[in-house]
């Protein structure tokens, strides 16, 4: 008895927890109100409606937030492709995002999609958000240019151990802030395949010979653009064209 009264409280107060993150989420300023009407679909089990609503919040408020509620919506409707580039793009801007990053794994697993096979560059910009390595790479190099250059040479100071240091390590941290800025660049060509069976062509032309078929939300890599299409490689290690319809890069807001 002393147990289920025990469980009963804890059901309780994850209850009145709910409640209260969800009071708080829809009362939150700066939410617009199509993120409002989405997150009440999605709690009336009307996730196509919620999917609607979360697309329209995101054309005024992108965020990982809005990107990882999307796919959520999404994959529950049955839209396994849009998910997984959802959960994707929610990891573009915010790379350390554990929910959408959980999803991402689960939804993989369930597909039986393979991962990207990231360069190490790739991977070590994925530990700061993009627009973070062009500041700090573009942020260090001036600042070397200043202590090396500006400090002595323009404005006649003497040099001293603290200056050069500095600009040691100002130098530093530019060579590796510029490897993670590469890596963001050659991140902008992933891409996830939108709809199921995708034909993978043999040459960019409607009627070229089919490949194979790639299931929804296969990654690629996009190598080649040529007209309508993109030659791609896939996680799976499969090469050939896509059109360019069929294909939505990571780094996109379509």
């Amino acid at each position: 008895m002393l147990n289920l009264l025990a469980q009963l409280s804890r059901n309780r107060a994850l209850a009145v927890a709910g409640l209260i993150w969800l009071a708080a989420t829809v009362a939150a300023p700066g939410q617009t109100a199509a993120f409002q009407k989405g997150l009440a679909a999605y709690t009336a089990s009307d996730f196509a409606g919620a999917a609607q609503n979360f697309t329209e919040d995101l054309k005024h408020a992108p965020s990982a937030e809005g990107w990882r509620n999307l796919g959520n919506a999404q994959w529950q409707a049955g839209l396994a492709g849009p998910a997984l580039l959802a959960w994707q793009r929610a990891l573009w801007i915010n790379p350390s995002d554990p929910n959408a990053a959980a999803s991402l794994r689960f939804a993989r697993q369930s597909a039986q999609l393979d991962e990207w096979p990231l360069r190490w560059w790739e991977t070590y910009s994925l530990w700061l958000p993009p627009n973070t390595w062009t500041w700090l790479a573009t942020a260090c190099f001036w600042l070397t240019v200043a202590l090396v250059f500006v400090w002595p040479v323009i404005l006649g100071w003497r040099k001293s151990a603290w200056t050069q240091s500095l600009a040691a390590v100002a130098f530093g941290v530019w060579l590796l802030a510029s490897a993670g800025a590469f890596g963001v660049h050659t991140r902008t060509a992933l891409g996830v395949v939108r709809s199921p069976a995708t034909p993978l062509r043999q040459t960019p032309t409607q009627h070229a010979q089919v490949l194979t078929k790639l299931p929804a939300g296969e990654a690629a890599r996009c190598r080649l653009s040529r007209g309508n299409y993109y030659y791609v490689r896939t996680g799976s290690g499969d090469s050939g064209w896509l059109e360019k319809s069929q294909l939505a890069l990571i780094a996109g807001a379509d």
